[in-house]
């Protein structure tokens, strides 16, 4: 019976990891001059809640933990609770924002352990389906918003409301047309983007796994199923035209799929181009917001570093400390530094960037050595996450992000393992 329900939560939590359905609270320390920020609000997800349920009936059953994915994790956590510690001797520090965080880290961190345990090879084809699903819901709710420049209404699935004239929604200006990006369940369409070129690796891989050791899932056409998810899933990517996730995506095809995929990637290109050349030769024209943004909020980053080069200011904190220096564009433009590598510093100092090291470099490694073919997908996907890590936070600062680095992270022990047995 547990074991039927744990199957069943599984499968639940990897189709719904993309969500954000939940329960915001505003306590004050949330609040900067008056606004709601969402960075440091306190949220009861419904993927949290359906997370620890997991936890609870898998310690029940008393199986073994992957021990080595635990001290990790524990580690990585110990580093990011030091930054806080200095609220003793540092007033300044938003303890609440930082504990706010703290407790989504450690659900999704324990999630990965979890994932990490299991055996790979059996849960394989549970992960295949449910993924496959999400992305297949994903993109159908992607490409309706597209259509008709608005949101479909899904709000139980965290989708929020907006339409083509919405103040500040993302838009895609070609040749004098406006069309809207595309944002699905994600808060923009850069994180749908950048998600989906993360997970198709990680698809590709269970979809093997799950095909060599499963006859019954070959009779499901399996093959078909992964097709339409991918092909749907670049076609939502071309939609963002988020620059940076189409590099990858584009990358990805040169070096994961096979030769029709390449044949079809190189169609799919040819007829996007216009739009390619459109989107990139903007931005060092009258499209550079996002350019002086990013600017802007690396030279902050680097500031508050110095200011406390061994604990940061805080884990979560950046907002908070950097709200008054905030000056490009129209408006306030109040959200973490664009890069995951110089937030870590500015918020948890050297300590926190070691922590997140260790907690990612070290199972990359052991990937790398020796050669197993799935691992390649992994690499793959690993590659991507840190690329785009150089241009945007949301690995560590959205749920979506967070939740999709600790499965591939957990992913990575369970596959290590498989090889090992």
């Amino acid at each position: 019976m547990l074991r039927r329900f744990e199957k069943i939560l599984l499968f639940l939590i990897t189709l719904f990891l993309p969500t954000q359905l939940g329960k915001h609270f505003w306590p004050e320390f949330s609040q900067i001059h008056s606004l709601h920020i969402d960075y440091l609000s306190p949220t009861i997800y419904f993927w949290d809640l359906l997370v620890i349920a997991l936890i609870f009936i898998f310690l029940l059953q008393r199986k073994k933990i992957n021990k080595w994915a635990l001290n990790l994790f524990l580690l990585f956590i110990l580093a990011q609770v030091m930054s806080l510690v200095q609220i003793i001797w540092n007033k300044e520090v938003n303890l609440g924002a930082g504990l706010a965080r703290l407790e989504q880290y450690l659900i999704a961190g324990f999630f990965g352990v979890y994932i990490a345990s299991k055996n790979i090879q059996k849960i394989s084809g549970l992960l295949f389906w449910s993924l496959s699903f999400s992305l297949i819901l994903q993109s159908l709710l992607a490409l309706g918003q597209f259509y008709f420049k608005a949101d479909l209404g899904m709000w139980f699935l965290g989708e929020r409301g907006f339409n083509i004239t919405t103040p500040a929604i993302a838009k895609f200006d070609f040749y004098g047309q406006e069309f809207l990006r595309p944002y699905a369940t994600f808060p923009h369409p850069n994180v749908l983007a950048g998600f989906m070129v993360v997970i198709l690796p990680i698809l590709l891989l269970v979809n093997g796994l799950a095909n060599k050791h499963s006859f019954y899932l070959k009779k499901l056409s399996v093959y078909t199923l992964a097709s339409l998810a991918m092909m749907l899933s670049g076609l939502v990517i071309f939609l963002t035209v988020s620059r940076v996730a189409l590099v990858c995506f584009l990358i990805m095809g040169l070096v994961v799929l096979r030769k029709a995929g390449l044949i079809l990637l190189g169609l799919s290109s040819l007829f996007f181009l216009p739009v390619f050349i459109e989107r990139f030769t903007t931005i060092f024209t009258f499209d550079n917001l996002s350019l002086l943004r990013r600017e802007e909020l690396a030279n902050i980053s680097l500031e508050l570093f110095k200011k406390s080069v061994l604990w940061g200011v805080g884990l979560n904190n950046f907002i908070p400390m950097a709200a008054d220096s905030l000056l490009v564009g129209p408006s306030r433009f109040l959200q973490p530094a664009h890069n995951i590598y110089l937030l870590t510093l500015a918020e948890t100092g050297l300590i926190g960037f070691l922590g997140l090291f260790c907690l990612i470099v070290l199972p990359i490694f052991k990937l790398t050595r020796p050669f197993f073919k799935p691992k390649s997908f992994l690499i793959a996907s690993w590659v991507i996450l840190l690329f785009l890590g150089l241009f945007d936070h949301y690995f560590l600062t959205l749920q979506q992000g967070y939740r999709l680095m600790f499965l591939l992270w957990g992913i990575s022990f369970a596959v290590l393992e498989y090889q090992s047995v």
